[in-house]
């Protein structure tokens, strides 16, 4: 369950104010391909399908987002590192990329650097409010990032407002299963919240 929610949080994470062009079919073809072999944990196919991705595209957020986990998940942060480094220079300072070195940095032992990288990521980040079930993901990742960063009480009361508001079945199931996350978390990184996946 952690691993879902850490994985669903990370995608809103790197969907936030991510611009809106139209992605490469071939781009949306190794991606899926890549997919595909990840779910089958063929990491190493998975990997060069990705890799392929970025070569047509150098800067398309989710396929950095597939390639690093994949490096996570093989227990490979370094390469991760590598990866996000590579990453064009204008994208270098986005919200996505500095969250996705944050976590990375996490998984090197580097909690210090990840807060400082977490906590310019969110200053530079707009407000996300809950607007309907279409953006419940990114505004929890928002508060998710905003606890994070030392702000858990805004979160938390933001939490409670939003429970207020007539939520759809599974907005509330969502919320709940978030909400307990956040209240118990006491510092130490997305790896605290989520567990080191």
């Amino acid at each position: 369950m952690k691993k879902a929610i850490y994985i669903s949080v990370l995608t809103i994470l790197i969907s936030c104010k991510n611009e809106k062009k139209a992605t490469n079919p071939l781009v949306i073809e190794y991606q899926e391909k890549g997919i595909e072999f990840q779910m089958q944990n063929k990491t190493d196919s998975a990997i060069v399908y990705f890799k392929k991705a970025l070569e047509i595209d150098p800067t398309d957020i989710p396929t950095y987002e597939s390639l690093v986990k994949t490096y996570w998940w093989n227990e490979q942060p370094e390469l991760a590192l590598g990866i996000l480094e590579s990453a064009p220079t204008e994208m270098q300072k986005s919200n996505s990329i500095l969250t996705l070195k944050g976590m990375t940095l996490e998984k090197m032992d580097k909690l210090n650097q990840a807060m400082d990288l977490y906590k310019t990521a969110f200053e530079q980040s707009p407000k996300v409010r809950y607007k309907n079930e279409e953006n419940i993901m990114e505004y929890v990742g928002y508060l998710t990032l905003q606890t994070i960063v030392g702000e858990k009480e805004k979160a938390i009361a933001d939490l409670k407002r939003l429970k207020s508001k007539k939520l759809t079945e599974s907005e509330k199931q969502y919320v709940n299963s978030i909400e307990p996350l956040i209240r118990n978390y006491n510092g130490g990184g997305y790896n605290s919240i989520f567990g080191n996946e």
